[in-house]
């Protein structure tokens, strides 16, 4: 004996058996609620008043936890939304006891708005604030991160996605936003004295794809 299934009955008793994860294996990439690999998306702030507080933290990676400086207690830093047109107030709220900065990678705006030290303003002093303002006269993929000592290394670094006036010009499924960077146990102050020293220093016992694929070099 046998029953014909409809769609409805079949979606029905999908829902009911797995709250709806059985018809997750047969759904394409761009109706899956996350691509499979993919961290979830970092915090996103947007509009035209944005606060950004510097601070340190602590990481973990592969269960190893270590120093880092993050943007509203995340690394990478928040993604900042904008679009093209408008304008933005960014309140950058030091709780470093050292100064530091934030500079716009790839935005066109005024010059004592691109956040280098010593070049464009004087820096964020230690407890303290400033506001960057400036028009968003473009759109694309940036990012945003500090000038000041070994920060950046540290983890004070973010990206920018500005949506385009009109309508984007790309269609997709699905936006994925990745940032890429290294980060070491080692504080960043640390490796560069090692470096200065001798320039070689971490180019002992080498890690090789060989070795690694076998379990006998270094641990990453």
């Amino acid at each position: 004996m046998s029953h014909q299934i409809d769609r409805r009955q079949l979606l029905r008793g999908a829902s009911l058996t797995g709250g709806g994860l059985a018809l997750a294996a047969w759904m394409p990439a761009w109706a899956q609620p996350v691509s499979a690999g993919i961290a979830r998306a970092l915090p996103t702030v947007s509009g035209e008043d944005i606060q950004l507080r510097v601070a340190h933290q602590t990481m973990t990676i592969d269960g190893r936890t270590s120093h880092a400086i993050g943007i509203n207690g995340t690394v990478p830093a928040p993604l900042i939304r904008l679009r093209e047109g408008q304008n933005v107030r960014l309140q950058v709220v030091n709780e470093l006891d050292e100064e530091t900065s934030v500079h716009w990678h790839g935005l066109i705006l005024p010059f004592q708005m691109d956040g280098v030290p010593g070049i464009s303003f004087p820096g964020i002093k230690a407890r303290s604030t400033f506001t960057y303002e400036f028009p968003i006269v473009q759109s694309g993929t940036y990012w945003y991160h500090s000038h000041s000592g070994l920060q950046e290394q540290m983890g004070h670094y973010g990206p920018i996605v500005i949506d385009p006036a009109g309508a984007d010009p790309v269609a997709y499924d699905r936006e994925h936003v990745i940032v890429l960077s290294d980060h070491s146990q080692l504080h960043p102050h640390e490796i560069f004295l090692k470096l200065k020293k001798q320039a070689g220093y971490f180019n002992r016992q080498r890690q090789t794809l060989a070795g690694l694929l076998k379990g006998e070099d270094q641990p990453l």
